[in-house]
């Protein structure tokens, strides 16, 4: 083997090496992402539930007000 077709052979492991680390460092990037977007799903979706389950508690107690002023 010549010395160009080591460096050549070395050079195409290393950059598959390196494309390799980096496809893997992308990946879980892009994992971490979809976990945020389903924590920030999660929450929005708790956020309007005690929104909804408040303005609920709004209304009963304005029916709850309305009935003892009757009285």
């Amino acid at each position: 083997m010549e010395p160009e077709q080591l460096f050549t052979g070395a050079l195409a492991i290393a950059i598959g090496t390196c494309a390799f680390f980096i496809k893997r460092i992308l990946q879980t990037v892009d994992d971490g992402q979809h976990r945020i977007l389903k924590c920030e799903l999660e929450l929005a979706r708790l956020m309007q539930s005690e929104k909804d389950l408040h303005d609920r508690l709004d209304r009963i107690e304005e029916k709850l007000d309305q009935l003892l002023s009757r009285k």
